[in-house]
């Protein structure tokens, strides 16, 4: 990959993957996935390495509150830091076994129309939920169940286009989430499963060849760090007053675009 190709996947991961907007499905569409396999790969571990720091310092307060809880909850004592850690555990682990069953059966992989098709039809989805949800409820309010469902979607991400962010978001909405907290949640659990996701993806790497810590992966991890955080915050402001209807038009737009495109002669 020439450092342009790095230089947009973490562009790309690092703005659309915190955002619910797709990062994969745009990565599709830019024909940035027709890159060397392995070097792609390397580059998105890196790229999603630097997200995660990016979330854990932006949510250093629900981070501190849920480690402190670990002691608590060693004790057998329950308390709102506890409740929110078992639950975004909760919504982990089976994503996380979902997806990776999924990768192990052929799936995540698509062209440009599956990505386009995805990029619209979960963005008209987004946009109704939004409309439709109404907003009382607040995390405190999220009970076991609810917790499990969000994360359970999550696995539909590893179709190009679906956007983890996306369907957790629009999850959270039909359920009658405050936007922020809606968001809130659906980025704490990327967390743990983009974490975990990326330490998977080592591993995987460090079989087919020896891992070096090159200046592309510098790059690509310190640029969607960046991005990431200025993304997800920037993101937190609006939804404090706004919709998440430019997000989803977003999608739309991109996705109708790209169907037209795709699909003329």
């Amino acid at each position: 990959m020439t450092l342009l190709d790095v230089v947009l996947v973490a562009l790309v991961q690092g703005i659309a993957e915190v955002l619910p907007l797709g990062a994969s499905g745009h990565l599709v569409l830019l024909g940035s996935l027709a890159a060397d396999p392995q070097a792609r790969a390397a580059v998105i571990v890196a790229a999603n390495l630097g997200i995660v720091l990016a979330l854990l310092l932006y949510f250093w307060r629900d981070i501190f509150v849920m480690g402190r809880a670990v002691v608590k909850l060693a004790k057998g004592r329950m308390d709102p830091g506890g409740r929110l850690l078992l639950q975004v555990l909760l919504g982990t682990v089976p994503a996380l076994v979902l997806s990776w069953g999924f990768a192990e059966l052929g799936g995540g992989t698509g062209g440009r129309i599956v990505a386009a098709s995805a990029l619209t039809v979960f963005g008209l989805f987004l946009l109704a939920a939004d409309r439709l949800g109404v907003t009382v409820r607040r995390i405190e309010h999220l009970g076991w169940l609810g917790a499990a469902l969000i994360g359970i979607l999550q696995a539909a991400a590893a179709i190009p286009g679906v956007s983890r962010t996306g369907i957790t978001i629009t999850a959270a909405r039909l359920m009658g989430f405050e936007r922020h907290d809606a968001a809130r949640f659906s980025l704490l659990l990327a967390i743990p499963l983009m974490a975990s996701q990326a330490a998977i993806g080592l591993i995987q790497l460090s079989h087919q060849a020896r891992l070096i810590l090159s200046g592309d992966l510098l790059v690509a991890a310190g640029l969607s760090f960046g991005v990431a955080w200025l993304s997800v915050a920037a993101m937190m402001a609006w939804v404090d007053r706004n919709t998440f209807a430019p997000f989803a038009l977003w999608r739309v737009v991109v996705g109708l675009g790209a169907l037209g495109l795709a699909l003329i002669p």
